[in-house]
């Protein structure tokens, strides 16, 4: 690949028309973006407000795991590629996660919380369970003997099993990558439906194939 673009931005940033534009004069076929909520929200806002549209557009992008920046981009994200860690397009890869959420979601609007709850609490309620299994088989809180149990471990959990590996990740990966489909206007309810978000990688996640070139919001 031949990098045709690469800048940074200052983090007071709040208008990425300028951005947007330099990045659009260097007529690139892919486009990464690293970004945290308020960038995420204002690159993907300029490029369609300047119809920019690549081969193939996403990256790293926090924010776009949050039911309420989902609700307000709303169309604007179709055909965007980002992460997750957990979307209904898996559900039935993980039948534990569907009671829990059927738990949470109530508590998170009286607490003005995301209110679908797919990006984090699955996996901290699995990080506690992982707590519990280790704290019981290694009989104790003793930091060594947790450490070395955690690492020789497969640990049952609702989010499927988890293994480490030498360096303390996943064994293998299991960040999703998704592609947002099919979103009509603004509004997060339609992020529950399965089709919203179409798992590109893993491979034993998939539920699509990536399609490309990007086309314009309204689909």
């Amino acid at each position: 690949m031949k990098i045709v673009y690469d800048r940074t931005y200052p983090p007071t940033t709040v208008d990425f028309s300028a951005v947007v534009r330099g990045l659009a004069a260097s007529t690139p076929e892919i486009v990464y973006v690293g970004s945290y909520p308020v960038d995420t929200s204002g690159v993907i806002r300029a490029a369609r407000e300047q119809n920019f549209r690549p081969r193939l557009f996403g990256g790293g992008m926090v924010g776009t795991q949050a039911a309420t920046l989902k609700g307000d981009l709303g169309e604007m994200l179709n055909d965007v590629v980002s992460y997750e860690l957990y979307c209904p397009a898996v559900a039935s890869k993980f039948p534990g996660v569907e009671p829990l959420l059927k738990k949470y979601q109530p508590l998170a609007k009286q607490k003005g919380i995301d209110p679908q709850g797919y990006y984090v609490p699955p996996f901290t309620y699995a990080t506690m369970q992982i707590l519990e299994q280790a704290v019981t088989g290694s009989g104790g809180l003793d930091q060594d003997k947790l450490a070395a149990y955690m690492h020789a471990t497969t640990f049952k959990t609702i989010v499927g099993d988890v293994k480490f590996g030498p360096d303390g990740e996943w064994d293998h990966s299991r960040m999703l990558w998704v592609q947002f489909r099919g979103l009509k206007g603004q509004g997060m309810d339609q992020f529950a439906n399965p089709a919203a978000e179409v798992v590109l990688h893993p491979a034993e996640y998939r539920t699509g194939e990536l399609r490309y070139p990007m086309g314009p919001a309204k689909q």
